[in-house]
């Protein structure tokens, strides 16, 4: 039977493992509070740094610490920076953010997994500056925060000056780390497909866009303005082309500046772009951080396009190299590899759209031209065959009312040997009769005129001229109708050319005189004439009541005047367009009419007599 003292000894050993015992359960009482803690509180937080935030904030409250700070990184970074942090001396932050972070136990602990402890300065070389005021260097214990076999960061909590991190808050500290692990991975994958929703959204939307249209506008407005709003750039443009030397500007998203004004053309060889050159010879992705220095870039071009990162994504389709998708940051911006799939997935979108835009409107172009091919050539079967109808008669008719003014003048002179009365009388009704041959004979000419309008005998001509005689003849038949012609210019004196000049008078006579006799009460004509975009033009211009809406004044026998035939006008178009040019008609109520007329213009030093 144990003596006294060894009863005593006994019952102080069972006292001292008591109090271990119900030490380390109110330790790990006390953790797991912590673990409830922070567990609860990072439930449903989807941001990561607000997740960081909490965590540190729990740490260091309820272990009664005052310093940590986290590193995150990514393996394809191969780099941590500083994420959250509380406590820590704002040198360190500031060199940390400057430098990086050195020669530490950081980098060693999120590439390897495994939890460490700086002891000493050999292991941490900035430990005297972690918290500020300090004397003496403050171990701290750097827990990877990993989820499965991924680590997303380093956690970093300063033990007290001159004390070390046990075992057993080592490890729970690393507990810690795998919650807050977690709890980021969560918010990373939540994030991630938050982004991957929008990003299909709007990829549908765009989709839909320009899907839905062959507008080739419509098509590089949609992708523009998608592609800057789902990457983040500060600006997006689309050039058009396959030779840097011209490039279209086709649509600009975002900030504006004055070498990417949309319909500009912009040479990159003349304005020293290296990159956006290369893009296009190479027919590749360039993901650039920063234009400043990075050696494939001209970093003057870059500081005056205010571009500090861009993404360059040629448009391809079918093997054609349509142009490119320029997306840029005036700051410092990662185009992170999600970023650069949905701008190649919206380059390639956009490629296939402006293909079949311009299919169709190439389609579209054809068929137009092909259509008035087809116009043009029953117009002129139907002329061809209204001439030789109106030649033969024309010559029939002429005949007759030949005949018609012979008889009047004989039976004016008889009229003046009656008496007066009758004389009188006699003389109303053979005025009547002449004004209606004149009419008609009138008519017969206008027929002539249409017979011959194909007729086109080339030589050297001087339109300017033509139009200054036109205009001194009709001049007095203008000023009795109360008629003002004015005489202008629209461009550049139109050269001596080839073209049928007796023709070309003929088209002037019949628009002017149209005009003014459009003008009963008066008004003016305007006649100008010139070189315009490298074509001869000639505007005839009144102030009269306009034309009737919905009426083809050029179609045979389509007239506003009481007495016209309906022919002057379609001899006009013929004419014009037998000289390969055009005649346009346009026209406001109480506005006036004005018809503009364009020709080619080919040197007189070419012209040759030919039967047209």
């Amino acid at each position: 039977m144990a003596g006294p003292e060894e009863r005593d000894r006994v019952k102080a050993s069972y006292e001292d493992r008591v109090r271990t015992l119900s030490d380390a359960v109110a330790e790990r009482e006390r953790e797991l509070a912590i673990l409830a803690a922070v567990a609860s509180r990072v439930h449903g937080e989807n941001e990561v740094q607000a997740i960081l935030d909490i965590a540190l904030d729990e740490i260091l409250q309820r272990t009664g610490l005052e310093t940590a700070w986290v590193f995150m990184g990514t393996d394809e970074e191969r780099k941590l920076h500083l994420a959250a942090s509380r406590g820590v001396a704002q040198r360190y932050l500031d060199d940390v953010r400057a430098e990086g972070l050195g020669e530490c136990l950081c980098p060693e602990v999120f590439w390897s997994g495994h939890r460490m402890q700086a002891r000493n300065t050999t292991q941490c070389p900035r430990m005297p500056d972690i918290i500020e005021g300090l004397r003496a260097p403050v171990a701290h214990a750097c827990i990877p925060l990993r989820f499965g076999e991924t680590t997303r960061g380093v956690l970093n909590v300063a033990a007290r000056p001159g004390q070390l991190f046990t075992e057993d808050e080592l490890r729970f500290l690393e507990t810690l780390g795998h919650q807050i692990g977690l709890a980021v991975e969560r918010a990373r994958h939540l994030d991630a497909e938050r982004v991957r929703n929008q990003e299909a959204r709007a990829m549908a939307a765009v989709s839909k866009a320009i899907g839905g249209t062959l507008d080739v506008e419509a098509v590089l407005r949609a992708v523009t303005e998608t592609a800057r709003e789902l990457v983040g750039a500060d600006r997006a443009v689309i050039l058009l082309g396959d030779q840097p030397e011209s490039l279209r500007v086709g649509h600009v998203a975002g900030e504006p500046h004055p070498d990417f004004a949309p319909g500009s053309t912009l040479d990159l060889v003349a304005a020293g772009s290296r990159l956006i050159s290369a893009a296009l010879r190479e027919r590749r992705v360039f993901n650039v951080r920063d234009w400043r220095t990075d050696t494939r870039v001209n970093a003057g071009l870059a500081e005056r396009w205010n571009i500090r990162s861009g993404l360059v994504v040629p448009l391809i389709a079918r093997e054609r190299l349509l142009g490119l998708l320029l997306l840029s940051c005036a700051g410092d911006h990662e185009w992170k590899e999600d970023a650069v799939d949905v701008a190649e997935a919206l380059a390639a979108q956009a490629s296939v759209a402006l293909v079949n835009a311009r299919l169709f409107e190439e389609a579209r172009l054809a068929y137009q031209e092909l259509r008035e091919a087809q116009d043009r050539s029953l117009r002129s079967e139907k002329m061809a065959v209204l001439g030789t109808f109106a030649s033969g008669l024309a010559h029939e008719v002429r005949n007759p009312l030949n005949s018609i003014a012979l008889q009047l003048s004989i039976l004016d002179r008889r009229i003046g040997r009656c008496e007066p009365a009758l004389g009188k009388e006699m003389a109303a009704l053979s005025a009547v009769i002449r004004d209606e041959v004149k009419r008609l004979d009138g008519l017969v000419g206008d027929f002539l005129l249409f017979s011959r309008a194909d007729r086109v005998q080339y030589h050297a001509a001087d339109v300017e001229l033509l139009v200054d005689e036109v205009i001194h003849f009709l001049r007095p038949e203008a000023r009795a109708a109360g008629v003002t012609i004015r005489r202008q210019s629209c461009g550049d004196p139109i050269p001596p050319a080839r073209m049928d000049g007796e023709k070309m008078k003929q088209v002037v006579m019949n628009l002017v005189r149209n005009a003014v006799e459009a003008m009963a009460d008066g008004g003016v004509v305007t006649v100008e004439s010139g070189m315009v975009d490298g074509r001869a033009r000639l505007v005839v211009r009144d102030t009269g009541p306009g034309l009737p809406a919905g009426v083809d004044v050029f179609q045979l026998f389509v007239t506003t005047k009481p007495k016209g035939t309906g022919l002057g006008l379609s001899i006009v178009q013929q004419i014009v367009l037998q000289h390969g040019g055009d005649i346009v008609a346009a026209s406001e109520p109480g506005q006036g009419a004005c018809f503009t007329v364009t020709l080619p213009v080919q040197p007189a030093s070419e012209a040759q007599t030919e039967a047209g």
